[in-house]
């Protein structure tokens, strides 16, 4: 045999990563925003845990962020934040055996740079993720536990939707 099978398993890996460099492949997380926009000014307002999550983000995909609003290219500001909880299902004896839970966001974007005054205006924009939970009447410290887990999942996928946005609008000031 020519070679080895630990050598022949390292040279089709570099291989295939060299085929997937070629053509353009990025991990799916990875943001880029245009030079219009940053770097960014994140206004927190009382959204804290939200605020963290983003600019731990922005770090991760090396997006600057400055703490001066009038230095910056543009402005993310987090307005409010509201968690929810519902019923969902009950049992036969009328207690409460499933939840809805849900996060909603309201958020604006405003480019200083953007051409047209649409741009420059910052509109709300809302994002709401939700996610059922089960109740167990013999594990309610487990399933307070695991709502606060489930909150936790959906601010971390609401940052990533927040950013995707500031991709999408950074995009279309490219395009223009």
């Amino acid at each position: 045999m020519l070679f080895k099978t630990g050598k022949s398993h390292f040279l089709i890996a570099v291989i295939l990563i060299g085929l997937l460099q070629a053509c353009g492949f990025k991990l799916r997380g990875s943001v880029e925003l245009s030079s219009d926009m940053s770097p960014i000014y994140l206004q927190q307002n009382s959204v804290f845990e939200l605020g963290r999550e983003i600019k731990s983000l922005l770090i991760s995909n090396k997006i600057d962020f400055i703490e001066d609003e009038k230095s910056s290219k543009a402005q993310l500001v987090l307005v409010k934040e509201d968690k929810k909880r519902r019923v969902l299902s009950v049992d036969s004896d009328g207690r409460a055996r499933e939840y809805l839970l849900s996060y909603n966001v309201t958020f604006s974007i405003k480019i200083n740079s953007a051409k047209s005054a649409a741009d420059k205006q910052a509109a709300e924009d809302h994002i709401s993720i939700s996610r059922s939970l089960l109740f167990d009447p013999d594990a309610v410290l487990a399933v307070a536990n695991e709502s606060e887990v489930l909150y936790k999942d959906m601010r971390r996928d609401a940052a990533r939707l927040i950013l995707l946005k500031l991709q999408a609008k950074s995009t279309k000031g490219v395009t223009e």
